[in-house]
């Protein structure tokens, strides 16, 4: 009968439904858009369809499904049912893939209909993770596989062309939308639309527990949850301050530092139970250049989170600050490392003036360095001495020359007032770099006027 029908002209495109589907769509043939067929999906292990003639007469119904392996395109829908003398004929149980029927009421007026069923029973069955000390990974595991849904399932053809050719849009956008969540807040990761989830650099710090919802295509919601899964990596943090002027401040890479540098760091480490340090300074050698340890500590950090080396170890030079955390239970570490720099020693010829007029106008009245912060660095001892002409001293310093006030131009710096005149200077100075100030400018004559 079916073989007999396919030459006839098709009255009418026949009611097909699926009453009970959970989504339905028509497909998209290419080269007879204006005559589509219908897509329905059933969130089940199977579908079910109706079918019935316009004219609601008792008819025939040759039910027809499509079989892809059959070499012939023209020959792949395969008669599997006859259902005689009724006015609709409705089939339950049926899997996926795509059916027509031929229906002829008792006037031999004849329609043909053709509709895909999908059956939608897709599970999210768990999501398995992979724990590590770099990374955590997180995989939703579905049944079907991933795969199989992507490539075999939801899958129909476009029986507008003579091939008859695949359509997998709807297997190959199943997973429309991916969504990852973490119950700790302070979790962080990327957000990721697909089946992988993989937290790193850093990988979590914290325990928590990790969801997943996938809306597929069809609107469907899969949900999934781990356990709380406990936080194994550690991340090495640390502050570091530097001693200036008497008080601490926050290291800043590149930054002026003066020996002897006092240095502060202070752990901050997460997920962390044992810390370390250690510092290294650069030493040049005939073989080339090479950091040596020079200081190391070490604490639980329930006990302590910060240590200070011996600022006489801070001498100029390049150092490096290594930090270690360790989790001891995972057995995962981290560790930062930090480059310091203290500076070399100098004091610039820029620094001497060699006039000064100790009138008390306010201006000019010292005999002292020109921007000692700017100009004086690491030095470790230094003296001043102020001979007259005759070489008599006049004045003297020791100490720290970023502490000198400068001579007042007064004999000792609280006698009588010195006569005008030229006075000569000699300083000798000597950095912790073990380098010397004590000639070349650093030995002058000095103008000293008191005219207003």
């Amino acid at each position: 009968m079916f073989y007999a029908l396919i030459g006839c002209k098709l009255t009418a495109y026949a009611q097909i439904t699926a009453p009970n589907r959970d989504w339905a769509r028509a497909t998209q043939y290419i080269n007879s858009p204006e005559h589509q067929d219908s897509l329905f999906t059933f969130f089940a292990s199977n579908g079910m369809l109706k079918a019935k003639h316009t004219t609601n007469n008792p008819s025939t119904f040759y039910w027809y499904k499509y079989n892809s392996n059959i070499p012939t395109p023209s020959s792949r829908f395969q008669l599997f049912q006859t259902v005689t003398n009724e006015t609709s004929s409705e089939l339950t149980n049926l899997t996926e893939g795509g059916y027509r029927v031929v229906v002829v009421d008792n006037t031999d007026s004849t329609e043909t209909f053709t509709a895909w069923v999908f059956t939608d029973n897709v599970e999210l069955n768990r999501i398995d993770y992979f724990n590590k000390c770099q990374f955590l990974e997180l995989s939703a595991i579905t049944a079907p596989t991933s795969y199989d849904i992507e490539n075999d399932r939801f899958v129909y053809h476009d029986i507008s062309r003579t091939n008859h050719p695949e359509i997998n849009t709807y297997g190959r956008n199943y997973f429309s939308s991916v969504i990852w969540d973490a119950s700790e807040s302070r979790v962080e990761f990327s957000p990721s639309s697909t089946l992988k989830q993989v937290i790193e650099k850093p990988a979590p710090l914290f325990n928590s527990s990790y969801s997943v919802e996938i809306t597929n295509v069809f609107g469907r919601k899969l949900n999934a949850q781990t356990q709380n899964i406990n936080a194994i990596a550690s991340k090495a943090i640390q502050n570091i301050q530097v001693e200036k002027d008497g008080s601490w401040t926050d290291y800043e890479t590149g930054s002026s530092n003066e020996a002897l540098l006092g240095i502060k760091m202070e752990s901050a480490s997460v997920n962390s139970d044992s810390i370390y340090w250690r510092l290294s300074k650069l030493n040049i050698t005939k073989l080339g250049e090479e950091y040596k340890t020079i200081w190391r500590d070490s604490s639980l950090f329930s006990t302590r989170t910060e240590a200070t080396p011996d600022k006489r170890l801070m001498k100029p030079g390049y150092f490096k600050i290594f930090h270690m955390s360790v989790n001891t239970m995972s057995g995962c570490k981290d560790s930062v490392e930090v480059e310091v720099v203290v500076d070399s020693s100098k004091i610039k010829s820029d620094a001497v003036p060699n006039v000064f007029t100790p009138n008390n106008d306010g201006l000019n009245d010292y005999f002292r360095f020109v921007k000692p912060e700017d100009n004086i660095k690491s030095i470790k001892t230094f003296t001043i001495r102020i001979l007259s002409r005759t070489g008599k001293l006049i004045y003297q310093y020791t100490g720290n020359p970023k502490e000198w006030e400068g001579w007042n131009g007064k004999i000792d710096g609280k006698g009588a007032d010195a006569a005008e005149g030229v006075y000569y200077f000699i300083i000798e100075a000597k950095g912790w770099d073990d380098k010397e100030f004590d000639y070349g400018p650093y030995k002058g004559f000095l103008h000293l006027y008191r005219g207003k």
